[in-house]
């Protein structure tokens, strides 16, 4: 399977792809889109929250050496989006409402992303997807300039919501089905901050082969996908590291609850560390595992998913939510588990099962 992967591997650069001025054929309200404030804040969004600053404490632009955005992922998903329409031969005007919402999808991420997420919610009812929705009608202030440009170039801004919050079938449900272009490029993305590397095949790669299915290639080729989400959630998003930063977040958030208000959703990640003095030091620490030993008491409980493959529903019937499916567990890391080991033993573990030792028991 790796070699059958490798060969038709396609280049791909996740800190650098884009040529903006030649994505949408040049369409004017692509790089209007992308100029708002509300988009240029996702560059100060990274794309695994807490977990981007744990595993990358020190970037320095050597290769492996990287921490992503929601930014870059943004306009990845823009750009599978466009790789389908002309795939499909959807000519413009017609593909504006997809590439707009694979754009616009993560338009509601707060700082930290899904770290701090939790907190805001219970405070303050935030949530990406509510917030998301938010800021494409104009109802909070960030907003207004976006809002105006789908006014202007007469987009079916409902339809854009509906779509993004996946309840608009429409585009071969690569927008509401389980492979879908968020989640191929957001996997494939998390995959590369895992060592030693694994073999990948490319976001186009998964992308043409669903949209396809000619053939068992491309069923294979759609299944590797789906066990590196299982892979990614296990080893990276429930690893040790991947817990503790989330804690590490929400925890610091609480503890200075008298300096944070919803407006605070709305800013980059520098202004949120200013009013949470010691979260980046202690997220980039190199003694980060045993410093979290400090602040933990009692076991860290949190919600494991786990990705697998049905194989008795058909690749080629597009079955999707029947084939690709997933199952969500309860995960506890108690304070004796935890490793004590820097961000480079920890990378290192990601893939060892025994050594994680989260007791995990399903609800």
């Amino acid at each position: 399977m790796e070699d059958k992967l490798a060969e038709n591997h396609f280049a791909y650069n996740y800190l650098d792809p884009l040529d903006l001025g030649s994505m949408a054929g040049g369409d004017s309200l692509f790089l209007k889109l992308v100029d708002t404030p509300a988009f240029q804040r996702l560059k100060y969004i990274r794309f695994l929250g807490a977990i981007d600053y744990a595993l990358v404490p020190a970037p320095n632009g050597h290769k492996g050496n990287s921490r992503y955005t929601r930014y870059q992922h943004s306009l990845e998903v823009a750009r599978l989006a466009l790789l389908y329409a002309r795939e499909r031969g959807i000519a413009f005007p017609d593909h504006r409402p997809l590439y707009v919402a694979a754009l616009l999808h993560d338009i509601g991420h707060a700082p930290l992303s899904h770290s701090l997420e939790p907190v805001f919610q219970e405070l303050f009812g935030l949530e990406h997807h509510r917030v998301t929705q938010d800021i494409i009608t104009n109802r909070v202030p960030i907003g207004a300039a976006l809002y105006k440009l789908l006014r202007e170039y007469g987009m079916d801004i409902d339809r854009i919501v509906e779509l993004i919050c996946g309840n608009d079938p429409s585009f071969d449900d690569f927008f509401a089905g389980p492979i879908n272009f968020d989640t191929i490029e957001g996997i494939l993305r998390s995959q590369t901050y895992i060592k030693p590397k694994r073999i990948s095949i490319s976001p186009e790669r998964v992308t043409i082969a669903a949209l396809w299915r000619s053939n068992n290639d491309d069923r294979d080729i759609v299944d590797e996908f789906w066990s590196y989400k299982d892979r990614i959630y296990r080893y990276v998003i429930n690893s040790q590291i991947g817990v503790l930063a989330d804690y590490a977040c929400q925890h610091y958030m609480r503890r200075h609850l008298v300096h944070i208000s919803p407006k605070d959703y709305f800013a980059t990640e520098g202004q949120l560390f200013r009013k949470m003095p010691g979260l980046r030091e202690l997220l980039k620490s190199p003694s980060f595992s045993t410093s979290m030993l400090k602040l933990i008491d009692r076991p860290i409980a949190f919600t494991a998913r786990k990705f697998y493959i049905d194989p008795n529903c058909d690749f080629f019937s597009r079955d999707d939510r029947g084939r690709y499916r997933q199952r969500r567990e309860r995960g506890m890391l108690a304070p004796q588990d935890v490793r004590l080991n820097g961000p480079d033993e920890l990378k290192r573990d990601l893939f060892d099962d025994d050594r994680l030792r989260a007791q995990q028991a399903i609800f």
